[in-house]
């Protein structure tokens, strides 16, 4: 089976909030606060973002091949002091989603 699975990092900020999983401009599925999901995909290339309210990720473009699992981790970026500007101008950076081999602690 070919897997994209998302871990969110457990992280004070953004606690209370559930991230959309948008996979190809659709959305697939939620992940919260310190848990993870898993979304079934056809092998080829995607497009994964993650958006809260009025912010999100960047997009990630990635290619998947047949039976692969596709790790990522995502986790707010935002620091208290730059509050106000990741949700104007970097509202598109507020949440940091990168691809991994192996879960971090």
């Amino acid at each position: 089976m070919t897997v994209l699975v998302i871990r969110r990092l457990p992280r004070p900020q953004d606690r209370d909030h559930v991230y959309r999983v948008l996979v190809d401009g659709a959305q697939r599925a939620e992940v919260r606060d310190d848990s993870t999901v898993q979304i079934g995909l056809t092998p080829g290339e995607h497009r994964v973002r993650l958006r809260v309210k009025w912010c999100g990720s960047r997009e990630v473009p990635f290619s998947i091949e047949p039976g692969q699992i596709l790790r990522m981790e995502c986790r707010p970026k935002g620091n208290p002091l730059l509050a106000l500007l990741y949700i104007t101008l970097w509202r598109n950076d507020y949440i940091a989603l990168e691809t991994v081999k192996n879960w971090t602690p």
